[in-house]
């Protein structure tokens, strides 16, 4: 800026040269116009003067400032106060601590809290904690000399661990630091070990969870120089005879095999490994070798060459060394850890064991490893059957591992719980006796295990099925279902462990039910009493049943016993709902027609109608009587269908005593009669006019006690079922001969909607039902024209009291239908404005996607019906675009496609461009325009109308549509206004 001004007095005295350079007088000028440009300067130096103490004594309050806001009182306060139960309090002192994070000030606090004479081990934790977060938001490395000195203090564990991190940070985050670290780091372990070795641990955690990907590959290269190094480290620190240190050195090394270090191109390490293991199993310290076969899996799970080939000798070797050191060392007595890092080194490596001789001793110990008594040991072994199966090598030892698995899927007790049937996780503490001093985390539930279990069951079964021994595989479960005695738990658990295994593999498995070894197998189940220690195998019988229905149609005697299986135990608490869907899969069988089933169906539910256990079991148990009738009914056979609605109407008339029944016949007798009617609804296009006649005469039987029913017993209209049943009614009844029922039935449905319309507004929708087909019968039509202004006038104010959606909806409901099949009940009513009024105005106000939808039906129906030149047309079709686009920018994007179909439909009655463009557009501005330039919304009405022309009756125009949703709020992309006005100009 100075040499601008600098510049501007040359320039002027060198014009002024130039005009007046004989002119004494103007030299006077010349010097006063030089001196005024210089003090301006003097001014504006000043300025920037003062405007830099000004910026420096703002920094100085600011500093001032965040001193005054974090101090260690208010930080101590804000931690405690994120443990207060009020969580308004502990999220301002988490947004608090977080705020603190991001500021240099963490520091200063850390320290003065650190600094701190007998501070509590929790404050030096947190402050510890502090620093590293801080560094983690930006990494400062003028914090090390204090970090070097925290190294010194007496810290407690926790908190050593937090500066350690701390370092790490650091030394990640300061690639000069990367070269000599680790010199330095064996310097600081020959003083203090422990540190020394968490530092180098923290190196590669927070090397994993750099951010930038481009650095962490950079940190990995160059450690992956220094892993000779790395290697000598830890070959000096696994001699050390301690063991706090020796699992320290364990976690280190698996966080290097998790970022960057090769364990299997290390042979000293390797060899190291597997001397320490074998001195630790030889002196059964199992803690020891745990912790190296832990290290040994990370280095499985972490490595480059799984499943791939090996190129590199020296790494081929190791693992070749590694293979024969687990065969060496197997033994019954295996820890769960060895048989997990085994599993998982068998698997990733099988090129190494596929067709070499290693193969042979390799399925030899994996099905000895089945053979062990502990669950949670066996289950390590899956990830290797699966692998045998995906690779089609079970063919020969599927099947001896098959008892195996079968003795390890076993239940504690015979007892039935609904623990049991729910599958919830059991302790396998709780099933094994066995002992041992390994760690808790491996155990697995019955449930977990079996649930893993159906996969191999099938794999083994598959893998016998490719060599034609699938008789074998049944000869196994066979073996096994031998009870001598009701009492004897164990033959009981064993029976149901192989009925588990047959039941797991159904549903894959493919073979006939009149195998012999099949039909034994059911016959033994078929055979047992009925006792209480046999219900564990009841239950999964009949699970396995449920997958066996498909085939029943086969086997008619088999059938009818199965069935009867069913029955025996469709009352039990506990087993009834299994017996329930098992016989629902009988039902659903397409193929199945047996009238000797049926009838035994029909007597069971005459015999056992108020006992079955709960409502939903009685509806799905009649489903299924109906859908076996229905087939035999197609063959031109409705016995079947007359026996089961006597039985429902002999039940019904209990009604006319209705004081002797209790709520469950009550609730029992009602399901009974809906899951008939229903059924006849949804085939009401199928059925005879014989089936028809059984039905009218059911609705009528019924029709008469039901409306006694409701005159008599105010209190029913609560009652779900007794609404369900009328809904029903109105649905199939044949209007023709039942007219004065129907009519009974609505005036009953109004005057319960009447008594409660916000909770009682479901009763409406009967009325609607009937107004459905009031174009078939002229009664229903006068009844409509008679009551619908009661209707109008009672739900109109209604709505103006609550402004529920809900009413609001079964009322347009309502509407609709007095316009599709009884115009005149609308068009003809004195409150037709109104109604179209108040209809906008829900539409409008209530925020209710199922009451929109409704009322965009509604529009669509009525722009249909409206006759252009009656009285009301004009004033319809102004409400409805009206209020389509004042509500255009907050409509739910699903239903944009129902307002382009209104304005269709309005076209089609002649109306004028132009004026439905001018309607459009003025509605906009106060909408979706209000911000907007008028030649913007004057746009977007031409184009809206533009787009409507241009769209046929075979769909709708996607760029339409694609405006539309972009009025909205949330619209999609920004309108381009140019693309609109050449649409329109073409």
């Amino acid at each position: 800026m100075l040499e601008e001004r600098s510049l501007d007095i040359a320039n002027f005295i060198n014009r002024l040269n130039l005009e007046f350079n004989n002119k004494w007088g103007l030299k006077l000028e010349l010097k006063r116009r030089r001196e005024e440009i210089l003090e301006h300067d003097k001014v504006e130096k000043r300025e920037i003067k003062q405007n830099a103490a000004m910026s420096i004594l703002n920094q100085l309050n600011l500093k001032q400032l965040l001193t005054q806001m974090f101090s260690i009182e208010e930080f101590i306060k804000q931690y405690q106060n994120l443990a207060n139960p009020d969580k308004s309090i502990s999220q301002e002192a988490n947004k608090y601590i977080l705020k603190l994070q991001q500021t240099k000030e963490a520091f200063t606090i850390a320290q003065q809290i650190l600094d701190q004479q007998n501070i509590q081990q929790e404050y030096q934790f947190i402050a510890c904690q502090l620093i590293y977060r801080r560094l983690k938001e930006e990494c400062d490395i003028t914090i090390q000399p204090y970090l070097l000195t925290l190294l010194g203090r007496p810290l407690s564990n926790i908190a050593l661990n937090q500066v350690c991190s701390s370092f790490a940070v650091i030394i990640v985050g300061n690639s000069q630091l990367w070269k000599g670290i680790l010199q330095e780091l064996i310097q600081l372990m020959k003083v203090k070990m422990p540190i020394g070795i968490e530092i180098l641990n923290q190196i590669a955690i927070q090397s994993k969870e750099c951010h930038s990907k481009k650095e962490q590959q950079k940190l990995q290269l160059e450690f992956q120089t220094q892993e000779s190094i790395l290697s000598e480290i830890f070959l000096s620190l696994l001699c050390v005879q301690d063991l706090n240190i020796f699992k320290q050195t364990i976690s280190c090394i698996e966080s290097w095999v998790q970022f960057s270090y090769n364990l299997f191109k290390d042979s000293k390490l390797i060899q190291q490994i597997i001397v320490l293991i074998q001195h630790a199993l030889q002196n059964n310290a199992l803690e020891y070798s745990d912790k190296l076969f832990s290290l040994l899996y990370e280095a499985v799970a972490y490595s480059q060459y799984i499943k791939s080939p090996i190129t590199e000798p020296i790494v081929q070797q190791n693992l070749i060394a590694m293979l024969e050191f687990i065969i060496k060392i197997y033994s019954p007595q295996i820890s769960v850890m060895f048989a997990s890092f085994a599993t998982k080194f068998i698997c990733d490596f099988y090129p190494i064991v596929q067709n070499s001789k290693y193969e042979e001793p390799v399925l030899t110990m994996m099905v000895n490893i089945v053979n062990n008594p502990q669950r949670k040991i066996v289950f390590q072994t899956f990830e290797f059957w699966s692998l045998m199966r995906q690779n089609n090598l079970l063919q020969g030892i599927g099947l001896k591992i098959l008892q195996c698995l079968i003795d390890r899927c076993k239940v504690k007790s015979i007892k039935l719980t609904k623990q049991f049937l729910s599958g919830e996780s059991e302790d396998e503490n709780d099933f094994f006796t066995k002992t041992d001093c390994e760690s808790q985390d491996y155990n697995i539930s019955t449930s977990d295990f079996r649930e893993h279990c159906k996969e191999i069951f099938i794999s083994i079964y598959k893998s016998a099925e490719q060599i034609n021994q699938t008789n074998s595989f049944f000869q196994i479960i066979l073996s096994n279902l031998v009870i001598t005695n009701a009492e004897t738990s164990e033959q009981i658990i064993q029976s149901e462990a192989a009925l588990f295994c047959l039941c797991s593999i159904i549903d894959e498995a493919d073979f006939q039910i009149d195998n012999p070894l099949v039909l034994q197998i059911i016959q033994f189940v078929l055979q047992l009493s009925n006792s209480q220690n046999f219900e564990i195998i009841v239950k999964t019988t009949l699970q396995m049943f449920s997958g066996l229905t498909n085939q029943l149609n086969l086997n008619n005697e088999l059938l009818l016993s199965i069935t009867k299986y069913f029955f025996q135990y469709m009352l039990h608490p506990l087993l009834g709902s299994l017996a329930g869907i098992a016989f629902e899969q009988i039902c659903n069988n397409g193929e199945l027609k047996n009238q000797q089933l049926i009838s035994d169906c029909v007597l069971f539910l005459d015999q056992h109608f108020n006992d079955f256990i709960n409502q939903s079991q009685l509806s799905s148990f009649v489903e299924g009587i109906l859908k076996l009738c229905y087939r035999i009914y197609s063959q031109g056979n409705i016995d079947c269908i007359i026996q089961l609605f006597n039985f429902a109407n002999n039940q019904f008339q209990l009604f006319n005593n209705i004081s002797l029944l209790t709520k469950q016949q009550f609730t029992y007798i009602t399901t009974l009669i809906i899951a008939i009617l229903t059924w006849i609804n949804s085939n009401i296009e199928e059925i005879s006019p014989q089936v028809k006649q059984i039905s009218d005469l059911l609705c009528s039987s019924i029709s008469e006690p039901l409306i006694n029913l409701f005159k008599e017993q105010q209190g029913l209209s609560n009652n779900d079922e007794l609404y369900q049943l009328v809904r029903m009614i109105m649905k199939v009844s044949n209007y023709q001969t039942h007219s004065q029922s129907i009519i009974s039935l609505l005036q009953i449905s109004f005057q319960i909607f009447y008594q409660n319309p916000i909770q009682k507004h479901q009763w409406l929708q009967l009325i609607t039902i009937a107004i459905g087909r009031s174009s078939e019968f002229q009664f229903i039509s006068q009844w409509a024209f008679q009551s619908s202004q009661q209707i109008h006038q009672f739900c109109i104010e209604q709505f103006k009291h609550w402004r529920d959606s809900d009413l609001m909806k079964v009322y347009v409901e309502f509407v609709k239908e007095c316009t599709r099949y009884c115009q005149q009940t609308l068009f003809q009513s004195p409150y037709l404005f109104l109604i179209i009024e108040v209809i906008c105005e829900a539409f409008l106000t209530l925020n209710s996607y199922e009451m929109q939808r409704e009322i965009l039906q509604f529009f669509k129906t009525l722009s249909q019906f409206i006759e252009k030149g009656q009285d009301y047309f004009n004033q319809i079709v102004i409400q409805i675009v009206t209020t389509l686009f004042l509500s255009i920018s907050n409509i739910n994007r699903a239903i944009i496609f129902q307002i382009i179909q209104i304005l269709q439909f309005i076209l089609k009655k002649e109306i004028s461009s132009e004026e439905l463009k001018e309607l459009i557009y003025q509605t906009l501005l106060k909408s979706w325009g209000a911000n907007k330039n008028p030649q913007q919304v004057q746009l977007v009405s031409q184009a809206i109308v533009h787009y409507l022309k241009k769209t046929g009756d075979n769909g709708l125009n996607r760029e339409l549509k694609l405006l539309l949703q972009n009025l909205r709020e949330m619209g999609e992309e920004e309108i381009d206004y140019m693309h609109l006005e050449m649409v329109i100009k073409q």
